[in-house]
């Protein structure tokens, strides 16, 4: 009886130690699937990246090139000097009507 109940016992641990190792061997096949998702993920949004520094770079340089235009036109003129050449573009244009009207 004593021999059978060790058995008995050997049997159990070795079944509960087979389930483990089951358990065990599935989790690693989960985490395997979720890493291999994840690595996918990661080069994806790598691309995105990329893409989006790239934009980031051409509108950085499209509004570096207009504000540069900008300061060498709007900016190069006070208010008081852009009020005298709105002043005479008026007159100009009230000139050149009257004289199509005529």
């Amino acid at each position: 009886m004593a021999e059978s109940s060790k058995y008995d016992l050997f049997f159990d641990e070795l079944t509960t130690l087979e389930k483990q190792i089951y358990a065990f061997a599935q989790k690693c096949d989960d985490l395997i699937d979720e890493n291999s998702e994840l690595r996918s993920r990661i080069d994806t949004i790598n691309e995105e990246n990329k893409i989006l520094k790239q934009k980031i770079r051409d509108l950085e340089q499209r509004f570096s090139e207009k504000s540069n235009s900008q300061d060498l036109f709007g900016n190069a003129l006070n208010s008081e000097e852009k009020e005298n050449i709105k002043s005479k573009l008026n007159e100009m244009i009230s000139k050149i009507d009257n004289h199509l009207r005529s």
